[in-house]
């Protein structure tokens, strides 16, 4: 089945419809989201991407992401990407934005919009097809992980985690 995204200008404005290998292929101007999940202990959600995954497979990055696809709003990605990558139900309300990215090599030239869920979920369902693993994280043993193993995670997710880290300060300490 064939994605469709919205290219989009140096402004974020929809120009016209697209597919997901011409956006890729050719470097074009798209949209993204990611979403970290947040325990009520502190701990950050992260998942490891499949090995079916066409970009950056059995890399650790952020607990859902994905494209948003032609005609969705960014809200609406982030809370399909939530119900069919972790299995959870969310609204528009527990999503906090907390960064947006502009389209740069990192991010595969995507505006990004990152998100923030807070909020204790009993359990998840990880889709096998996009996951092959979850676990929750210190922001510390994060910084230590961006340090160190680097290799291990996507390109997104290092720049982004390292933007909010260092600049936004969003995740100074552990709790």
């Amino acid at each position: 089945m064939t994605e469709y995204f919205d290219e989009v200008d140096q402004n974020d404005r929809v120009l016209r419809k697209i597919t997901r290998e011409d956006a890729h292929k050719d470097n074009i101007r798209h949209r993204a989201v990611h979403i970290f999940v947040q325990n009520t202990k502190g701990l950050l959600l992260l998942q490891k991407r499949s090995s079916a995954k066409d970009m950056d497979p059995l890399k650790w990055t952020t607990s859902c992401s994905g494209h948003v696809d032609a005609g969705e709003s960014y809200i609406q990605a982030a809370i399909r990407e939530c119900r069919e990558e972790l299995g959870i139900k969310i609204s528009e309300c527990d999503l906090k934005e907390i960064f947006r990215c502009s389209p740069c090599a990192e991010t595969g030239m995507e505006f990004v919009r990152v998100y923030i869920v807070e909020k204790q979920f009993e359990e998840f369902s990880p889709d096998k097809s996009e996951i092959s693993e979850i676990e929750f994280y210190t922001s510390s043993k994060l910084m230590e992980k961006c340090k160190n193993e680097e290799e291990r995670l996507s390109g997104s997710f290092v720049h982004i985690f390292k933007f909010l880290a260092s600049r936004l300060n969003i995740y100074s300490s552990d709790n």
